[in-house]
């Protein structure tokens, strides 16, 4: 985002406050529907002369489709740079020095301690820094069990645009107190006089992975067979803590909560809080 109405633009787009975004602070956000169902999430990084939105690659050109939409008589340019960024999540401790020139060292979310973002022209310089300091890629069964350890969703995977924030444990991406933007008459009105019918949670499985999709079902036979009780949406085998995953539990299922598999034998999946101990 380029242009003097940046920032007012964003402020009426995103539920965090951009306010006062000094260059090099990152923060997390969302963009919603009218209707406050979740478009995309991102982080907010501030640029000495620009804001730049870090999301998903998948949802790049979708997102800078529509801001560019909404961003029509304001003086602010909107554009896809993705190709031209290279984006690294480190585990396990802080980046090393000496990073190639452009790489700018971000503070981590979820599973990661620290974000690189560095201009793609470096990738090889990167990746042998890297190297030398003793890093190595991870493999997607690891990377997998970190993400889902740390609770962090994946958008298109753990919640898409039928969500609403509240169901995701985004907190730290509202802003409570900033004017109004899209989506935000939703957000308010949950906050003040509702609550959601479901929630992200964690699981155990103690017989074993349950895959991604799963329906969960009440054990007890006389409980409402209308009601969503569960649905797995990740899960991977870890080699530390065994069997976890993510996915969605009613209001009402309390943590270290029993849901049942419809499969035979009916196999468990009890209701962990997010993060993982």
């Amino acid at each position: 985002m380029e242009g003097a109405d940046r920032e007012s633009f964003l402020q009426g787009q995103l539920t965090q406050d951009v306010r006062g975004l000094r260059p090099g602070e990152v923060r997390p956000a969302a963009g919603l529907t009218p209707k406050g169902k979740l478009l995309y999430v991102a982080r907010v990084l501030g640029l000495p002369d620009r804001i730049r939105l870090l999301v998903p690659a998948s949802l790049a050109p979708t997102v800078a489709a529509h801001l560019t939409k909404y961003a029509v008589f304001q003086k602010v340019a909107v554009a896809d740079l993705s190709g031209l960024w290279l984006r690294v999540g480190l585990c396990g401790g802080p980046p090393p020095t000496d990073l190639p020139p452009g790489t700018l060292d971000l503070p981590g979310e979820g599973e990661f301690d620290a974000e690189l973002l560095a201009p793609e022209s470096e990738r090889r310089a990167l990746v042998a820094r890297l190297e030398r300091s003793g890093s190595r890629p991870l493999s997607e069964v690891e990377a997998e069990a970190l993400r889902i350890k740390a609770g962090r969703p994946r958008f298109g995977q753990d919640m898409d645009d039928t969500n609403l924030p509240d169901e995701l444990g985004l907190e730290p991406a509202i802003s409570r107190t900033k004017g109004c933007y899209v989506g935000q008459e939703i957000v308010a009105r949950l906050a003040t006089y509702g609550r959601v019918n479901r929630r992200l949670v964690g699981f155990r499985f103690p017989q074993g992975v349950l895959a991604a999709g799963t329906s969960l079902s009440h054990p007890d036979p006389s409980a409402d067979p209308k009601i969503a009780w569960g649905r797995v949406t990740s899960s991977v085998a870890a080699s530390d803590i065994g069997p976890i995953g993510l996915g969605f539990a009613f209001r009402d299922v309390p943590v270290g909560g029993l849901l049942l598999a419809a499969d035979t034998p009916r196999r468990e999946a009890v209701v962990s809080a997010l993060p993982f101990a």
